[in-house]
């Protein structure tokens, strides 16, 4: 089989996995409270960081530091809620500029500590070595996220539709007002769903950045326009549609770099093309309900 070909089916297969991971929890927050967290990249950007800040500390130590990262990105997900969406749910626009503060301030936390540098975390790589299919060369660890992004995603399907929380997430998501009259704290729902969103960015962060890299403190809004472009695609809200949306941005972007002149650079722009073409001739997105005025 074509180089090219393979090349273009196992780099659109990885965008989708990590892409469904970090818009998973884009989509449910937005289904569930109708809010746009762009401090959402920043959990991803920050995860790495703390990967790379923990080997100085900790070097002997991978597990440990892999799960200090989870508990603290995931802990920073329930404080921004708590104290950043909170007293601002009501006010749209106020949640917008103060999750887009807060990720501006991760951002430049990140580089007052370690500058616009590059760095590699291959510590945390937990499959080493390369496999090859057809006499083409893939990253065990890039085959390993794929395998996992679609057990956890089933997971979190599972978790959503057969657990309490679950039901509840999607009871407040369907109607606030009639779940909250059903007695479920539609608040603490909120809450939930900020934190699983950050647990999921970072899971996919542990999983991706050790056979990638730390491009830069910016990194994290080039995930956050990815998941962006995910979710207006599948749908906003729309948890089916995050997936399929994350596949065929992954896709599409693949086929970008590989096969247009100048790839690399156009596929940076695939995101927003997708937003823009969306927001035109279906704003609900794929799978998404229109909202009735």
């Amino acid at each position: 089989m074509n180089g090219d070909i393979l090349n273009f089916l196992f780099n659109g297969t990885l965008n989708g996995a990590v892409f469904s991971l970090i818009a998973l929890g884009y989509s449910l927050v937005y289904g569930v409270g109708k809010i746009m967290n762009l401090s959402h990249g920043a959990y991803f950007m920050l995860t790495g960081y703390l990967l790379l800040w923990f080997l100085d500390f900790w070097p002997d130590y991978l597990l440990f530091n892999v799960i200090i990262a989870l508990i603290i990105v995931t802990i920073l997900g329930g404080l921004t809620y708590l104290i950043l969406i909170k007293p601002l749910q009501d006010t749209h626009v106020g949640v917008v500029l103060i999750t887009f503060g807060l990720a501006f301030f991760l951002e430049q936390l990140a580089l007052i500590i370690s500058g616009t540098e590059s760095y590699a975390v291959n510590d945390y790589i937990l499959i080493s070595g390369t496999s090859e299919i057809f006499g083409y060369s893939m990253i065990n660890q890039f085959l390993f996220v794929i395998i996992m992004s679609l057990i956890i995603v089933s997971l979190f399907a599972l978790f959503i539709n057969k657990s309490k929380i679950g039901k509840s997430i999607r009871a407040v998501s369907q109607d606030r007002e009639a779940a909250t009259l059903m007695g479920i704290n539609a608040n603490r729902i909120l809450l939930y769903t900020v934190i699983i969103s950050a647990f999921l960015a970072s899971i996919a962060a542990v999983l991706y950045i050790p056979a990638a890299a730390i491009n830069g403190p910016t990194m994290g809004w080039e995930f956050l326009t990815n998941s962006f472009a995910v979710v207006i695609l599948g749908g906003m809200g729309s948890l089916v549609g995050s997936v399929i949306g994350a596949y065929i941005v992954g896709f599409v972007t693949s086929f970008t770099s590989i096969y247009i002149p100048n790839g690399p650079s156009w596929a940076h722009l695939i995101p927003i093309i997708v937003i823009i073409i969306m927001l035109v001739i279906r704003p609900q997105g794929l799978f998404g309900k229109k909202e009735l005025r």
